[in-house]
């Protein structure tokens, strides 16, 4: 080794390559690199002006801005940092509140009413401004003689006054100090002088406000001036505490409304409003917009009933409580509902009379007029004409309307809503009598949904979710208490088949149908339970069969289709709980797996006993239990790639064709059997 060789060398970047260094240089240098950062803590560089900043060797690391805490409550002698309107009492004198977050009880300039309410548990400070110092040596801090005072009287939300001028009990404050100050610190140079009076919200012995109480407030100022007494008191200034009704039923109260304060402050609705026989009727009460500004709630409410006779002899006295819970923050609630019992709708012609008592959560308490309504006698259809006596409605709004292509989506429940027009006849009873058709499988079916009461004059249904390409046909029939039968036009709607709801499948997507068919009763089966399991259990899909269809689903949402990842295997487990085989006690699943092609255009017998047959006819796997061969008239035909919808079935799954479909049971069964052990054959082979 050579002193030239001693030399430290220095390498441009650019040139420098991993060739360049020795192999095990590289690897320990790159070691070191992996290591330092997480064993080495960042250390602590010296900072120009004092401070320590955590950085890595060789990086300015930015200073990181630490998160600002929040203030602190000002004190009495930093208020100046805080600024709100100051209204004025005097020429050189004002008053404001003290701190930022206060009920601003201030009215604005030229104002005399805060249109604010605060809390009656929250305490206000206000700060008397002077021009002047307003104290003076010796002065007291209490009695007619104090420099300064907060005036205060108070009349509750039922008109009886609390604090009063009259009795010589107006409110000062709720401490022997009824000022303090001046405070220290500011800097205003028309108000230097500062003073604080309180609203105290407790005393010693209890609350000093309560809610609702209508308050006026001023400000009074003894002034001094070598031993001359001069009094000055601002405007009276008015506010109401919250919680309390907005409008009272008392004459003495500010708030008086009169009869009208139970409708100002409530809202009640009475449905049905003319009940007929064996009518329950829901009473429903909620605050009102002007109950939200004066943070007013229901703490209680109940209902006094009374049924009377047309002899006006009583038949039936009840009270009915509307539930309500009030909270840990003494928060009542904004709307409750009670039913008046059908016991109280036996007797066509009988008035029943209802007075509903409802106290805000303080406990100020309004009762309503009396609400009189008559039992009716159910009475008849009046024209014969479905349209004419009762109006149908239907979510969505246009099947309603008598289109009958309107596409619903699949999965989606159609409400069926009927009221009769004339509220003194009523709905014996109604049903939707329906027809269901599925053109992939060739497939019909009917049924009759029961409408459900909720009056007399009121009926809903809804007709289930149904799966993609789906026809529905309906009608409504209604009768009432004479029997007199009226039927509506016929509706009717559709889904969309799945060419038409997902109109582009990715190329690494796929889809694919179950069908299941019980060769026993010669139909497809509803109700059967289908799970499809993915790759490594991260796919699960759960659904019922609705006239044998079924496919992968959103999960909660069933007949929603669900696109799944292509080239994968998936198991298909059906559960019918009517497919019990002989020899067993219970419902046996069934189950078979499939790979899911982006096309799909196989078909084979996936498996095959004496009590199932599992065929995969390209996008469809169909399930034929109870028994050994398909039902030809109603088996789906072979399609291929991915379906726009259930291609319709042929005779007998495409296996030996459709004139194998017209020959006897035995020799299709034959050629069953010899294809099966030629298929076995190959695959040995």
């Amino acid at each position: 080794m050579t002193s030239e060789s001693l030399k430290p060398r220095v390498v441009s970047r650019s040139r420098m390559t991993r060739a360049s260094l020795p192999r095990w240089l590289l690897a320990l240098g790159i070691l070191v690199l992996a290591v330092l950062p997480s064993s080495l803590g960042a250390p602590v560089l010296s900072h120009p002006d004092g401070t320590g900043i955590s950085a890595r060797v060789g990086v300015h690391a930015p200073v990181a801005t630490l998160p600002a805490t929040a203030a602190p409550r000002p004190a009495a002698n930093v208020t100046s940092q805080f600024n709100p309107p100051c209204h004025k009492v005097a020429t050189t004198i004002c008053v404001s509140i003290q701190f930022p977050g206060e009920t601003n009880i201030v009215p604005a300039a030229n104002e005399f009413v805060a249109g604010v309410e605060p809390n009656a548990s929250q305490s206000i400070a206000l700060v008397v401004k002077s021009y002047q110092p307003l104290n003076y040596t010796g002065n007291l801090h209490n009695t007619s003689a104090s420099p300064l005072a907060l005036n205060v009287t108070g009349v509750l939300w039922n008109g009886d006054p609390y604090y009063s001028v009259y009795d010589n009990s107006v409110w000062h404050a709720g401490t022997n100090s009824w000022w303090q100050g001046p405070l220290t610190g500011i800097n205003n140079k028309s108000y230097p002088y500062w003073y604080v009076v309180n609203f105290s919200a407790r005393a010693a012995n209890g609350p000093n406000f309560f809610a609702g109480m209508a308050i006026t407030w001023w400000i009074y100022i003894n002034e001094n001036n070598s031993f001359k007494h001069t009094i000055i008191e601002s405007p009276r200034f008015h506010f109401t505490y919250s919680g309390g009704w907005p409008y009272s039923p008392y004459p003495a109260s500010p708030e008086y409304a009169g009869p009208s304060s139970v409708t100002q402050d409530l809202n009640l609705t009475v449905t049905p409003r003319f009940p007929n026989w064996n009518d329950t009727v829901s009473v429903t009460i909620n605050t009102t917009q002007a109950d939200v500004l004066s943070n007013a709630t229901i703490g209680l409410a109940y209902m006094d009933l009374h049924e009377y006779l047309t002899n006006g002899a009583v038949a039936l006295a009840s009270t009915v409580n509307f539930p309500v819970t009030v909270n840990a923050a003494s928060f009542g609630v904004v709307t409750t509902t009670a039913k008046i019992p059908a016991a109280f709708a036996q007797i066509s012609g009988a008035t029943v009379s209802v007075a509903i008592v409802v106290q805000d959560v303080p406990g100020d308490q309004l009762v309503s007029p009396a609400i009189n309504y008559t039992i009716g006698s159910n009475g008849s259809f009046a024209s014969g004409v479905f349209s004419d006596d009762i109006a149908l409605s239907t979510n969505p709004s246009a099947i309603g309307a008598g289109a009958g292509s309107v596409t619903v989506n699949p999965g989606g429940i159609v409400n069926v809503t009927i009221e009769s027009r004339n509220s003194g006849t009523a709905i014996y009873s109604a049903e939707i009598l329906y027809s269901f058709d599925y053109p992939a499988l060739n497939e019909h079916a009917a049924g009759a949904i029961p409408l459900t009461r909720i009056s007399s004059v009121y009926f809903v249904a809804s007709l289930p979710p149904l799966p993609l390409g789906s026809v529905v046909n309906f009608s409504v029939y209604a009768w009432d208490f004479g029997q007199h039968l009226e039927r509506s036009p016929g509706l009717g709607y559709v889904t969309p088949t799945f060419a038409q709801y997902v109109p582009i499948v990715p190329g690494n997507l796929s889809f694919f149908y179950v069908f299941v068919y019980d060769n026993g009763s010669h139909s497809w089966v509803s109700g059967a339970r289908v799970q499809i399991t993915g790759p490594n259990g991260f796919f699960n899909s759960l659904g019922n069969t609705t006239l044998g269809v079924a496919y992968p689903n959103a999960t909660r949402t069933p007949f929603v289709p669900l696109l799944v990842p292509a080239n994968a295997s998936y198991t298909i487990t059906v559960t019918d709980p009517w497919f019990v085989p002989p020899g067993s006690h219970s419902t046996t699943p069934v189950n078979t797996t499939i790979v899911a092609l982006h096309s799909m255009t196989q078909r084979s017998t996936l498996s095959q006993d004496l009590n199932t047959l599992i065929v995969l006819e390209g996008a469809s796997v169909l399930f034929y239990l109870n028994a050994t061969p398909p039902a030809p008239t109603v088996s789906p035909s072979v399609q291929s790639g991915i379906p726009s919808s259930v291609v319709p079935a042929t005779a007998a799954l495409g296996f030996l064709g459709v004139t194998i479909a017209l020959a006897f049971i035995g020799p299709w069964w034959i050629q069953i059997r010899r294809r099966r052990k030629e298929e076995e054959k190959r695959v040995t082979l």
